[in-house]
């Protein structure tokens, strides 16, 4: 497994498919939006160009699998939000969320002299829980009822992790 700042051109069908697939955005917002491959290379060129934000591939094999975003790099608070994806499911359960994000904390760490990475997870997103606690993060907060996803509100579970 290895990491690396996702391209345009590292944008594919596949890469948009896991936006359709209803088990991959469950606890996501993409559920509520619609994807195309020009559009997806567009916000891989923004985020390309943006110095607040880092879009990280996940590759196996060099097979494009997920990504990681770390969003606020250039905070004068020396933070980022962390969000990520394993969009190709055969992938799941394997440990590659939980390593593809140590190596995120080291790259923030390292690079970006950032102090802390948070998170915010749906409470019944269990397979996030485990990769954000297997990495060191601490629950700081639960939002009630704060996310609208599958036809129902849930709470949401806020993690932080001091770097």
């Amino acid at each position: 497994m290895k990491i690396k700042l996702l391209s345009p051109s590292d944008v594919t069908e596949s890469y948009v498919n896991w936006f359709t697939n209803k088990e991959v955005v469950k606890y996501s917002d993409n559920q509520y939006r619609s994807f195309s491959l020009e559009g997806q290379r567009l916000y891989v060129e923004n985020c390309f160009n943006d110095n607040a934000i880092r879009l990280y591939g996940v590759f196996i094999d060099e097979m494009h699998i997920g990504n990681i975003l770390l969003d606020g790099v250039g905070s004068i608070h020396k933070r980022a939000e962390l969000t990520y994806v394993i969009g190709e499911q055969k992938y799941w359960g394997q440990g590659i969320a939980s390593n593809a994000i140590a190596n995120i904390i080291e790259i923030s760490k390292k690079e970006y002299k950032l102090n802390k990475l948070y998170a915010g997870i749906a409470k019944n997103n269990i397979g996030s829980r485990k990769v954000l606690e297997n990495n060191g993060f601490e629950l700081e907060g639960t939002r009630k009822k704060h996310l609208y996803y599958n036809n129902f509100f849930e709470d949401q579970l806020d993690f932080g992790l001091i770097l």
